[in-house]
């Protein structure tokens, strides 16, 4: 059984106020937090989870919802070299959802296979009004994509031995985590369907940002349940099943690497 290795790579940031990702808790906080992909490897393949957000939807140094952000596939390209990486090295792309911020710069990767579900090519294709309206799918990506050898998954599989897909809808129609073996343990890349442990440990009194230090934070009142969405779901029931599904996997907090945790900058995991 290959054990793999998971370094957290950061690929912008953008500056937030957190009740937009822990809905009603700490109104008007600010906070920083990245844009992470994951570099994958067990000594002989190179594999990359999302690739960030494309320069195009920083305008005036601003991304979703007028938040100060920066990016980039500059940033791609040295946060890969800062692991000895070139972008020709990657063999395989997994996306957990193909929204712009973790799909932005697939161009990167024209020799790679690029993993996602079925159902995210779909809502690519067929977004929602009001992911018209924010902006959340780049439809550029459909000829792109295209173009690319892709390989969509229906549900729940094991793309490579060690390292399983498992369908976590809610955030969007097609969002996915990837249960990753290595020697510490089975570690869950959650992508967007918990951007950041708060969400999934809502009992949480800090938060650890990407420069180490603690910010105190306001725990959710117990009767609020096992998880605090974010203002990102578009399907709240989906969304809760999913999260039992993730937290009922896990051996301890330390298992789940959200896909927006400053807290996971500098580290590295198995």
């Amino acid at each position: 059984m290959p054990q793999w290795k998971i370094t957290p790579l950061v690929f912008g940031t953008i500056d937030i106020k957190k009740e937009q990702l822990t809905t009603g808790l700490d109104v008007g906080l600010p906070i920083t937090v990245p844009y992470l992909g994951f570099y994958l490897t067990d000594g002989k393949a190179h594999l990359l989870v999302d690739n960030g957000i494309n320069s195009k939807y920083i305008v005036d140094g601003k991304a979703w919802a007028g938040s100060p952000a920066v990016g980039g596939q500059d940033f791609v390209i040295s946060a890969l070299n800062s692991v000895g990486i070139e972008p020709a090295q990657i063999e395989t792309v997994i996306y957990t959802h193909l929204h712009n911020d973790h799909a932005g710069n697939c161009h990167l990767f024209p020799d790679a296979t690029h993993v996602f579900q079925e159902a995210e090519w779909k809502e690519l294709l067929d977004p929602l009004p009001s992911m018209k309206i924010r902006g959340d799918y780049d439809q550029g990506l459909i000829p792109e994509l295209s173009r690319l050898r892709s390989q969509k998954v229906v549900g729940d599989t094991e793309i490579l031995e060690g390292i399983k897909l498992t369908h976590t809808p809610g955030h969007t129609a097609g969002s996915q985590c990837l249960m990753v073996d290595t020697k510490d343990g089975v570690f869950n890349i959650a992508g967007d369907t918990v951007h950041v442990l708060a969400i999934a440990f809502p009992e949480m009194d800090t938060m650890i940002l990407m420069d180490g230090s603690g910010l105190a934070i306001t725990p959710a009142p117990s009767n609020w349940g096992p998880a605090v969405p974010s203002s990102l779901v578009y399907d709240h029931y989906a969304w809760f099943r999913s999260i039992y599904r993730i937290k009922s996997t896990l051996r301890g907090p330390e298992f789940l690497l959200p896909g927006h945790e400053p807290s996971l900058v500098g580290k590295t995991f198995g």
